[in-house]
């Protein structure tokens, strides 16, 4: 098969009418009448975002979510994405069918569809990479720096569960079993995004690591950040130790859990939020005015660490 039937039999059924059945060079978008079109690009290559050794089902499905993330992040709800394959040929024919199956599964479990892209071969990995369209009222879109003085941060889900999957991902250990699912596959927050949007300063996805990523709504709010490392949510996890879990949480990365801010007078929708969502919301930490650094930490004596991945 070349490129333009991989194209016509996999890729095809999965677009959407703004797509015009992928026979023009670009889709056609009208945007609704007092909307703002959020958009947003990840790329995963093999040998850095993933093995290759695992279904392409699986691969398709993390490289989908990892951008719904960033919707989620943003309080926008995910309408279309674009997406762009790099693969060798000797790699196509056993990938593409289920990878194009996996998004047709995300596909109906998150409501969106394709609208295009393109398909080339490469020398030796696979490299994909999804641009990703949502929308939000306009205005009403979060953004990173909107943190303020007396804002309490907050963190949805577990944390460091994703970084003690990769690490044991080779290990027959059941008890790394759910690590290494949350590993595969992560869970896009898109309605608790939507549903945080109206009370919500700030806010990101956890992709590089909490200390790494709280930094950045620490930076860009010009606020120093206090972040209360006792009150951490961690997994439990008998086959490593303490301080592991916790290196996991504080720099591992691939949470793909929501970190936002805002005042202490919402503590008790977002307990009624956590209950009908069954998603852990938790308090770990204070904003203040910027004084001497924008990130220290509360119960913990050591000071945090520039150690969360890094590409370059």
């Amino acid at each position: 098969m070349n490129e333009f039937d991989y194209i016509k039999k996999y890729f095809k059924p999965l677009v959407s009418e703004e797509a015009r059945h992928l026979k023009d060079d670009a889709a056609i978008l009208k945007p609704k009448l007092k909307n703002d079109i959020v958009i947003s690009t990840d790329s995963l290559c093999e040998g850095i975002h993933f093995f290759g050794t695992e279904n392409p089902s699986d691969i398709a499905k993390k490289c989908l979510r990892v951008n719904l993330s960033d919707m989620a992040a943003m309080g926008a709800k995910p309408i279309f994405y674009n997406l762009a394959i790099s693969i060798p040929k000797n790699k196509a024919n056993f990938f593409i069918p289920p990878f194009a199956a996996g998004l047709q599964e995300d596909q109906d479990r998150f409501n969106l569809k394709l609208i295009g892209g393109d398909l080339t071969s490469s020398l030796k990995h696979i490299n994909i990479t999804i641009s990703i369209f949502g929308e939000t009222p306009s205005g009403c879109g979060v953004s990173r720096d909107g943190a303020q003085p007396n804002n309490i941060l907050y963190v949805t889900g577990n944390l460091g569960l994703s970084k003690i999957g990769l690490d044991n991902f080779s290990s027959n250990l059941e008890i790394f079993n759910e690590a290494k699912q949350k590993y595969l596959f992560p869970q896009p927050r898109v309605d608790l995004g939507l549903a945080l949007r109206k009370i919500a300063t700030s806010m990101i996805d956890i992709s590089d690591g909490l200390v790494q990523d709280s930094s950045h709504l620490a930076t860009n709010s010009n606020l120093s950040l206090e972040l209360n490392v006792s009150k951490l949510p961690l997994p439990n996890c008998s086959a490593l130790k303490a301080d592991e879990i916790l290196n996991a949480a504080l720099y591992g990365g691939d949470d793909y859990e929501l970190l936002f801010s805002c005042d202490f007078a919402h503590q008790s929708y977002l307990n009624t939020l956590s209950k009908e969502t069954n998603i852990k919301i938790t308090n770990i930490g204070v904003f203040t005015e910027f004084k001497d650094v924008y990130l220290k930490f509360k119960g913990l004596d050591q000071t945090p660490k520039t150690i969360s991945y890094s590409h370059f």
